[in-house]
């Protein structure tokens, strides 16, 4: 790449940062979590990616743990420097069929998966499948606060690159010069949604909630912190905010 090339796309976070914020941000919310699962349990990580929360329960509540993901490895802590996770027991497969018996598992968590997946709804009838009767179901998922900073995020750190490749594009002639696109942030859930202003609709903690309950009897709700995107530069600090938070989990059970 030239040093044009370098300087115009510095605004994104290299790899190594990017592992580094995102295991920060992980490790705040877990710190509100731990407490909810109960020692010695039958642990199942629904969206596992490479393992982190599958690694830390064991470390910290000495957990029996399983994971299922459609891509192990590809996302979350671990992903891009692969000794920081070790853990086993990961199988490859979908929310929506998750290949473990009926009522198996203690504790079933799905941290950041429940915006992604297809079908919300039969992710959810297949984690109550999975867990036992007096089980505790753990789900965090964004809110529309985090979408909001990923507009002004994109906006911010990414217009730029934006413009930058639609005259180059334009001037050697390529498919893909749409001046339009400069301003279309992706959703986070693409490509199930095509828009940002689709999560920041859909991730509103009140929508959320009427989604879970529709399944699970939801007996807490944490709000950890607020956060920026790991993948740009850090514009603020991760702190608990009144203005809201970049996470909400759910503390469930089955009805």
């Amino acid at each position: 790449m030239s040093i044009l090339g370098k300087i115009i796309y510095s605004t994104f976070s290299s790899k190594e940062k990017i592992e580094e914020y995102q295991q920060i941000i992980r490790d705040e919310e877990w710190k509100y979590l731990v407490k909810e699962i109960p020692e010695n349990s039958y642990f199942l990580d629904v969206g596992c990616g490479a393992g982190y929360a599958m690694q830390k329960a064991k470390e910290d509540k000495h957990c029996i743990c399983k994971g299922i993901d459609p891509n192990p490895g590809d996302h979350g802590v671990g992903r891009y420097i692969k000794d920081r996770v070790k853990v086993e027991q990961i199988v490859q497969g979908v929310a929506e069929n998750i290949p473990f018996d009926s009522e198996e598992f203690d504790v079933v968590f799905s941290s950041h998966v429940l915006e992604h997946v297809m079908s919300e709804k039969d992710t959810l009838i297949e984690i109550k499948r999975v867990l036992k009767n007096d089980g505790i179901f753990i789900i965090g998922v964004p809110t529309a606060m985090m979408s909001i900073i990923n507009l002004f995020s994109n906006f911010l750190f990414t217009t730029h690159i934006k413009i930058y490749e639609f005259f180059r594009f334009f001037f050697t002639n390529k498919i893909g010069a749409n001046f339009i696109s400069i301003f279309r942030v992706k959703s986070h859930s693409s490509p199930r949604a095509a828009s940002v202003w689709y999560d920041i609709f859909h991730y509103r903690i009140k929508n959320w909630k009427k989604i879970i309950s529709s399944e699970f009897e939801i007996i807490k709700i944490i709000e950890p912190c607020l956060y920026p995107y790991p993948d740009y530069p850090q514009f603020f600090k991760l702190h608990k905010s009144k203005i809201g938070t970049s996470s909400v989990f759910f503390i469930c059970k089955k009805k």
